[in-house]
């Protein structure tokens, strides 16, 4: 029995002291910004940060917005991404002091001009990993061709390659290591490697349209000191690795939970377990994000709860884990409340349509708290030929969670009056949880088209009068009304559902 007491005594005092080698500190952060977190970081006591929303019915991709976040989770600015930033794939990384973004497919770059709150296209970026003294490390990933990753000599010029994926890159005791979800690779003399026959290039790699070549596969002058031995679909995974205390640490999940360990015999053995539920990762395109040269390297991780996210940063032996709880829900009003806001609210366009400027409109979707939608890529109208037409405000409303009304206001780009208003009644959006699509699947499109048709005829009717026009058969109808210089039309599909305000 006594044994076994000194044998709880030791695990315990040794359990204590690899955590005593880490400082661990946890902060809760409330935030209440719509969308999903793309690609963040920390740099300078600020986050860094893009959400991706919806993007409705006007592509199948989604909306990229920037903001800088205080410590506290303040929004200290929400900063417009350009058109050419608004893809899936890109990522968010440290250079010279300033946030860059690099696209992808492109490599468009821009770097952020934090004082006059706008990002400026820049040099396209290279695909720079890593640099001391001696190396230059570039890697790239060729998907399903696999990656490759490049060690330039500076002073030879000459380029080895090694089979690592965008790999994480630190320098320990001489050598470098190549840290990548799987397996852990020491690479003492990269002269031993395999000389590249296809060198890294930036005008080939970036400044050409389109660059291939097969990843590497060789291994050779690269020591495999962890590798998960585990199948394909397993769950675990390395995050990041990192030096702190003249120790080498790997920050990973195995599956259960997320821990940081040091290897052992080319095992992981943990030191200290993380006690809230995270999962660390690594956007696949991010392939820049850490900060080089070991000094200091901010990860996402995710949880359980898709509105619970959040940070790990790591600065030498100090682990900081902020989690942000996102409170943001898009309202969703009923029936009777739509009907309502659209009535109350056509009567008010109608009779000041000749006056109604974009600051009104603005005013009257924000007290109802609707999502902007709003566009970065030009939209006209067939109607508005001719005239000096600005992208209309969108601004979207939940009459249910699956139902929603799509309100566009198209304005002149100079005196910002409001030339032609569109409602258009839609089922569900592209990023529709699987949950919403089981209920929009339920829902008659048809029938409830019919009904809002039949309450907005009824409606215009009365106040309008007769239509001029009044074309309908069982599944199309166009109904319109003209007074002076306005005109009413009401379409009905079996797509589509729309009203339509516009000066003649």
């Amino acid at each position: 029995m006594k044994n076994i007491i000194l044998i709880f005594i030791v695990i315990f005092s040794i359990q204590s002291c690899h955590s005593q080698e880490l400082k661990v500190d946890y902060k809760t952060i409330e935030i209440n910004i719509p969308g999903s977190p793309g690609p963040w970081l920390k740099y300078n006591s600020k986050y860094y940060c893009y959400f991706q929303t919806d993007n409705d019915k006007f592509s199948s991709g989604s909306n990229h917005n920037f903001y800088i976040l205080d410590e506290e989770g303040k929004v200290n600015s929400k900063i417009s991404v350009p058109e050419k930033l608004q893809t899936y794939y890109y990522d968010l990384y440290i250079k010279n002091d300033s946030i860059f973004t690099t696209e992808y497919y492109n490599h468009h770059t821009f770097y952020l001009d934090e004082k006059n709150k706008e990002w400026i296209e820049t040099k396209k970026g290279i695909d720079l990993v890593y640099q001391d003294k001696k190396y230059t490390i570039y890697a790239r990933d060729f998907g399903e061709w696999g990656g490759v990753t490049w060690f330039k000599d500076n002073l030879t010029h000459k380029q080895y390659e090694i089979a690592a994926t965008d790999p994480m890159i630190n320098k320990f005791d001489n050598a470098y290591y190549l840290t990548t979800s799987k397996y852990i690779l020491r690479v003492s003399d990269p002269r031993k490697l395999a000389i590249s026959k296809k060198t890294y290039d930036y005008k080939k790699a970036v400044l050409a349209e389109r660059y291939f070549r097969e990843g590497s596969v060789s291994m050779k002058g690269g020591e495999v000191i962890y590798i998960d031995t585990t199948d394909d679909k397993s769950k675990r995974s390395i995050a990041t690795s990192f030096v702190a205390n003249n120790k080498f640490y790997h920050l990973f999940n195995d599956g259960i939970s997320t821990k940081i360990g040091r290897l052992e015999n080319k095992k992981l053995i943990p030191i200290f377990d993380f006690k809230y539920d995270l999962r660390p990762f690594k956007w696949y395109y991010d392939t820049r994000n850490p900060i080089q040269n070991n000094l200091y390297q901010t990860i996402q991780f995710a949880t359980n709860d898709k509105n619970t996210f959040g940070i790990i940063e790591i600065k030498k032996d100090q682990i900081n884990v902020t989690s942000f709880k996102n409170s943001y829900k898009e309202p969703i009003m009923d029936e009777d409340w739509a009907r309502s806001w659209v009535e109350k609210n056509f009567d008010y366009f109608y009779s000041n349509l000749d006056t109604l400027s974009l600051d009104k409109i603005d005013d009257i979707e924000q007290k109802e708290n609707a999502r902007d939608l709003t566009q970065s890529h030009k939209i006209s109208h067939y109607l508005l030929d001719g005239k000096d037409i600005e992208t209309p405000r969108i601004y979207r409303k939940k009459e249910s969670p699956s139902i929603h009304l799509i309100t566009m206001y198209y304005y002149t780009a100079k005196e910002k009056s409001i030339e032609l208003i569109e409602f258009e009644w839609g089922i569900k959006s592209h990023f529709d949880s699987v949950e919403e699509d089981r209920t929009t699947s339920n829902i008659d499109t048809q029938k409830l088209y019919k009904s809002k048709f039949d309450w907005l005829f009824s409606f215009l009717t009365r106040k309008l009068g007769s239509p001029i026009l009044n074309n309908r058969d069982k599944e199309n109808s166009t109904v319109k009304w003209k007074n002076g210089n306005k005109s009413v039309e009401l379409s009905l599909s079996k797509y589509i559902f729309e009203l339509r305000l516009y000066k003649n």
